[in-house]
Formats: C-alpha cells, structure tokens, sequence
C-alpha cells in the first residue's frame, strides 16, 4: 500500500513537471547485493536498470518496448511482451536495492514493484522478480508471489521439503505457473502438463428443491466433478483465453509436501482467486509436478475445488492431496 501510495504521488508530480524535467525521472537504478562476482555484479545492475527504465518511458510514450537487452533471446522477449500486452507497467521506483539470489540457470532478483496500466486499484500493483543467467544477463521475468507465501516456502520450519535448493525450484515452477495463466501463454502450458494428466474440474450446482429438503432447511448445492484429458483442458483454456482480455491469478496458503516415495515428485495445494473480464472465482488447486527432469517439469495432476459450498468452507480433510493419487507415478 505504501508503494502504491507512492506512486499515485509519483505521478502527480509527473503531470507538473515540464516535458524534459519529467523525462529523466523516468530512470529506475537498480543496486545489487550478496554477488561476489563483480563482473556479474556489474551486468545484472546494468541490465536491470535499463529493463526497468525501458518499462518507464515506454509506459510515458504509449509504446512498446524494443527490449534491446544484451542476452535477453527472442523467447524471453515474446513471455515480456505478453505480459505488457495484457497491461503496459513501470517500476515505480526510481532506486531499487535488493539481493541476489542463486538459482540452478543463473540468479535472480525479487521485489520489483510494478504499476500496471488499467487494472482495477487491487490489482494495479504487482511485483516481479527477474532472471539472470550465470554471466549476469536476464532471460526471464515474472510476476512473483506475495513476501509471506515466498517464505512460507523457502524458509518456514514446518515445510515438508527440507531441501533448500528444491524450494526454490518449486518456488520457481509454481510463480512461472501462475504467470502463464496471467500472460495467457497457452504455449507455456502445453509443455508443462503431461500428455497423460489427470484433469478434474469442479463446479458448484443447485440440485432440484424437493419438500423434504425444504422442510429440513437443506442446502440445494453440490459438487460436480468432471475428469478432462490434456487436450480437452488445453482446448478449453485457449478457448478462455481468447475470451477474455485480461486474467488475473492470485496464489495464497501454498503448502508443499514431497512424495513419500519418490523424492522428486510433489504435491503442491494452494488457494487461488481467478479474476477475468468474464467470470471469478476462489477454489483450491492441487498440483502433482514430477521434477525428475528438472529442466522440464511436468504436471501429472491437476484438480480444482469451490472454496465453498453449502454455505461452509470446504475442510483440509476434503481437498486432493497426495494420498488421492497414490497410483498415478509409475
């Protein structure tokens, strides 16, 4: 709030500044920490804040970024420029310190605030966390978790995963998720779910009143289950997003478990808030990821639950775990 806060005041001072004087405030400088390597340092530094001063004048002049960054390959400027299609933003930040994190392709920095152009106020603010590979140059940025759902993953005693470096690959996977269903990369998405996932959609439906409901004052609600193949999903979801100009996704209460049987297999539950032009919704998400090949994790399961039916909250007992799909991993 106090970032958003910011930049609201940010911007009215943007609106009574002369052309020329407002245009250099428009440069976001970004310091980094914890890099011993000072030649990576200096490159992460260097592209980051011409990453983030690219975002602002673009944002100013109404235009699209040219994203002539040293190391940024086509790929990851067609992920940047769907998300700026979705809505333009800018750092509203004119300095920005931060750490640097190792990851398994390089390193990353966090906590990147972003204004995004034509949101409603609650969904305007975001952050990101960019990507960096191992010479220092960034290939990727997403939008990022919120601060406690990040360290409820990374550094919270009562995670399953014990393992540091497979949180973050998690962390990873589960952020790179989220931001696909924001920028609607559908391509993303058909890579990610294996051919023989498990799909299982849910929607709440009123069943037909009857006297005897009625005189014992039950609920006409219920849980309609449907089981959809790989393609059957990826179609709809294309269709979805077509359909809609903008989706937003919020992820909260992310709670990981690893199978007891196989170490690079797990179990991801979390609460998402889905918001789009036409429809929103709350419900639970489980998420079976294989990471056996760690480059290319795949989805086995994936499963969606109404937040609440029959004017309750669904209990923990009723949400798909691991133990729901004993027999999937072969």
């Amino acid at each position: 709030m106090k970032r958003l806060k910011t930049c609201m005041i940010w911007c009215l001072c943007l609106c009574l500044l002369p052309w020329g004087q407002a245009k250099a405030q428009y440069a976001t400088s970004v310091t980094i920490t914890d890099i011993t390597n000072a030649t990576v340092k200096k490159n992460m530094e260097q592209s980051a804040s011409q990453l983030l001063t690219e975002f602002n004048n673009s944002f100013s002049d109404g235009k699209t970024p040219s994203l002539q960054i040293k190391g940024l390959d086509n790929h990851g400027k067609g992920s940047i420029l769907t998300m700026w299609e979705m809505a333009p933003f800018r750092c509203i930040e004119t300095e920005i310190i931060e750490r640097g994190y190792p990851t398994p392709n390089g390193y990353q920095i966090r906590n990147i605030p972003l204004f995004l152009k034509g949101l409603p106020e609650d969904e305007a603010y975001k952050e990101i966390a960019i990507n960096f590979d191992k010479n220092g140059h960034i290939y990727d940025i997403f939008f990022a978790l919120a601060t406690h759902e990040v360290y409820a993953i990374l550094n919270s005693e009562n995670n399953e995963v014990k393992d540091l470096r497979s949180r973050q690959v998690i962390l990873d996977f589960v952020e790179n998720f989220r931001t696909a269903y924001n920028r609607k990369d559908i391509h993303f998405l058909e890579q990610i779910y294996s051919n023989e996932a498990l799909i299982i959609t849910g929607r709440v439906v009123r069943t037909k009143p009857t006297a005897d409901n009625y005189m014992r004052g039950l609920s006409q609600e219920k849980i309609e289950y449907q089981i959809k193949t790989k393609q059957e999903y990826i179609s709809a979801l294309r269709k979805t997003f077509q359909n809609n100009e903008r989706i937003n996704i919020i992820f909260e209460d992310i709670e990981v478990a690893r199978h007891p049987r196989y170490d690079e297999i797990y179990g991801v539950t979390l609460k998402q808030g889905w918001n789009s032009s036409t429809y929103s919704d709350v419900g639970y998400i489980f998420l079976m990821i294989d990471f056996r090949d760690e480059n290319n994790p795949l989805i086995h399961v994936r499963t969606w639950q109404p937040e609440k039916y029959n004017g309750r909250d669904i209990s923990k007992d009723e949400i798909f775990h691991l133990g729901s799909f004993d027999e999937i991993i072969n």
